[in-house]
């Protein structure tokens, strides 16, 4: 149960990631060049969905038995 607690919070922290790198994408003037263009479109994404992925683990603690 604490496995498929984090995966749906993990899965469902797709959406804001990706709103919040295209809310910072534009905002940052829409950047072309290669470093801030990755670093935008890929981290901040991913960065949502480890972070999903890691509180969904943490406080699932409650259905580890």
């Amino acid at each position: 149960m604490r496995l498929l607690r984090t995966m749906i919070m993990g899965s469902m922290m797709v959406l804001p990631g990706l709103f919040l790198a295209l809310l910072i994408w534009y905002i940052a003037g829409k950047p072309e060049t290669e470093p801030l263009e990755s670093l935008i479109c890929n981290v901040i994404p991913l960065t949502s969905i480890g972070l999903g992925l890691f509180f969904g683990w943490k406080t699932g603690g409650e259905y580890a038995n």
